[in-house]
């Protein structure tokens, strides 16, 4: 059982790998004319929302994997503080889509504030995924 769990979660590490991608994607808002925008920020939505499933997968798996190994307490809490913050981040992400595709392509002023924020965002869950994978290969840190 423990195998399977194990699967699940690397895979899952895997596709919670768009966040790390989503700095990079983000970036070319800017560049986009108004109706290419809302276009770009509804799939980008799209994949936040799987994104967010998917952080409830890793959370289930992870938390049957802490449960089966050795770890110290000092990691598990760091490392669900730092899973909890990634998941308001993520969820932080959503806003400035839902502004960017109800505006339509109108107030380009407003769709550049939100673009900046969902920028700011995109690379505070980067970072997260990024400190995450970290300490999950190196669990002897903490």
């Amino acid at each position: 059982m423990t195998d399977i769990v194990l699967f699940l979660h690397v895979l899952g590490a895997l596709t919670v790998g768009f966040y790390l991608l989503l700095p990079f994607v983000v970036s070319k808002l800017k560049g986009l004319n108004p109706q290419a925008q809302v276009g770009f920020a509804r799939s980008i939505f799209g994949l936040n929302r799987v994104g967010q499933w998917l952080l409830i997968v890793q959370f289930l798996t992870g938390g049957y994997l802490i449960s089966k190994y050795e770890l110290s307490v000092a990691w598990m809490i760091v490392v669900i503080v730092l899973f909890v913050a990634l998941g308001a981040v993520s969820g932080m992400i959503a806003g400035p889509l839902k502004r960017i595709i109800a505006h339509g392509g109108e107030g380009k002023a407003a769709a550049a504030k939100d673009a900046s924020k969902l920028s700011a965002f995109s690379g505070a869950a980067s970072l997260l995924v990024l400190v995450l994978l970290f300490l999950m290969y190196y669990p002897g840190v903490l």
